[in-house]
C-alpha cells in the first residue's frame, strides 16, 4: 500500500495549547490517518484533542448541524466550532483529502488524560462519515492503533444519484437542509442502487486506521491506562 505522508505545518489550521498549561503537563502527540479503502476519497479531516470526552456522534440520535456538514459536503468549519465551544486542548484542520491508500500525520498537544476526536466524509456518499469519538490517545507503550468504522449521518436520503454528491467522482451539490433517516446509524455500504458502482467504490469495515505516537512525554506520572474508548 503506497502512502503519502503531508507535513502538517503546511496544510493545516491548528489551534494551539492555551496559555494557562504548564509545560511539564504536555504531551506532544503524532496522528496518522490511513485510508484503507480501495475507491473512497476522505474529505480533509478534522483532529481534536481534550480533557474531557466529546461525541461527535451518537448511533441512533440525530447528527449535530457540524457533523450534517462534514457528512454531506466534507466541510469542517461548523463542527469545529462546535467543539471549540465544547472545550478542546488543540486542534486541526486538514486542508488536503486522504485518497485511497494514503496516510496523513498531523501534530496535536495534549496530555495523559487528553481523548482524541476526528471527521471525515466518505466520497462517493450521499452523508457517510468516518470518525473517532473521544478514545483516549495516551498508551504507555507509546503507539496506540485505534481501527474506524463507517457511519450514516441519517441527514440526507442514500438515493447514490451524483447530482446530491460532491467531490471527485460526482461533482454533485453537498450540504442541503433535507431531511434523511433521521439519525446516525453504522453504514450499510454502497447498494449500486443510483449511479455508483458497488465494485469502484465499496468498502468493508473498518475504512481507516488511526495511529497515534507520542512524541515527546514532560509529565512523568504514568499511573493511565491504555484502553480504548468508542
Amino acid at each position: 500500500m503506497s502512502k503519502v505522508m503531508i507535513a502538517a505545518l503546511s496544510s493545516v489550521c491548528v489551534l494551539g495549547l492555551g496559555a494557562g498549561a504548564r509545560a511539564d503537563e504536555t504531551i506532544t502527540y503524532d496522528i496518522s490517518l490511513t485510508n484503507i479503502t480501495h475507491g473512497v476519497v476522505l474529505t480533509p479531516p478534522i483532529f481534536s484533542l481534550s480533557r474531557h470526552k466529546i461525541s461527535v456522534f451518537k448511533v441512533g440520535e440525530p447528527a449535530s448541524l457540524g457533523l450534517q456538514m462534514v457528512a454531506e459536503g466534507g466541510a469542517t468549519g461548523e463542527l469545529r466550532a462546535e467543539l471549540e465551544a465544547a472545550g478542546v486542548q488543540d486542534l486541526v484542520q486538514m486542508m488536503r483529502p486522504v485518497p485511497p491508500g494514503a496516510t496523513i500525520t498531523v501534530r496535536l498537544e495534549g496530555d495523559k488524560k487528553s481523548r482524541i476526536n476526528m471527521a471525515s466524509m466518505l466520497l462517493p456518499t450521499n452523508d457517510g462519515f468516518v470518525a473517532m469519538n473521544g478514545a483516549p490517545v495516551f498508551a504507555k507503550s507509546g503507539v496506540k492503533v485505534l481501527h474506524l468504522a463507517a457511519y450514516d449521518a441519517g441527514s440526507e436520503a442514500n438515493d447514490e444519484v451524483c447530482m446530491n454528491i460532491p467531490g471527485p467522482q460526482c461533482g454533485g451539490e453537498g450540504f442541503n437542509v433535507d431531511d434523511g433517516e433521521g439519525y446516525v446509524v453504522p453504514h450499510a455500504g454502497l447498494h449500486g442502487e443510483g449511479e455508483l458502482s458497488r465494485r469502484a467504490f465499496n468498502w468493508g469495515t473498518p475504512v481507516a486506521i488511526l495511529t497515534i505516537r507520542v512524541v515527546r512525554d514532560n509529565d512523568d506520572d504514568s499511573d493511565d491506562s491504555d484502553s480504548d474508548s468508542d
